[in-house]
């Protein structure tokens, strides 16, 4: 998560960022501007320390502190704490009232959120590419792409964002 942070200063200049999930099945689009995420399937707005809005047609509402987020999302309990450590953001806790454990580095996105587990390898361009498994046979591909202006809002805000992303079949 550090070296996306590093990233996104220099890139996060260049105008309007999204951020997207491409699986056989679905494609998933939000513009990342300021401290919103906003797109037909999310709303999110962070102020401060609170991070509001809609995902997926659930009321969110999780608070961002330190090495960890919590809060609800629709009517599940969601706890994620988390630590970066040899470049890797490990995340463990609930989302979606799951189980949830997820690994972040630049070289891979692993791990399981909601009903969802996630291999997924890091690409030239900084997506990320793979597979998913939703409680059936996986998928592939799907791709994984976060903005460099998703990354300056922080590791809970990237993590909060992606876990809602992820956590859908």
């Amino acid at each position: 998560m550090a070296a996306l942070l590093v990233f996104g200063t220099a890139a996060a200049q260049s105008g309007d960022q999204y951020l997207f999930l491409r699986t056989p099945n679905a494609a998933i689009t939000a513009r990342v501007t300021g401290d919103s995420v906003s797109g037909p399937d999310l709303q999110l707005s962070r102020d401060g320390k609170t991070l509001r809005g809609r995902a997926f047609g659930q009321t969110v509402f999780l608070g961002l502190n330190g090495k960890e987020l919590g809060g609800t999302v629709g009517r599940e309990l969601t706890r994620l704490s988390f630590e970066d450590k040899d470049g890797v953001t490990h995340a463990r806790g609930s989302f979606y009232g799951r189980l949830t454990e997820l690994n972040i580095s630049d070289e891979e996105l692993t791990g399981t959120v909601g009903p969802c587990s996630y291999e997924l390898r890091a690409t030239r361009d900084g997506s990320y590419v793979g597979s998913r498994s939703c409680g059936g046979p996986p998928e592939r591909p799907v791709m994984l792409s976060i903005p460099p202006a998703l990354a300056q809002q922080g590791t809970a805000m990237t993590l909060a964002t992606l876990g809602l992303l992820l956590g859908v079949p």
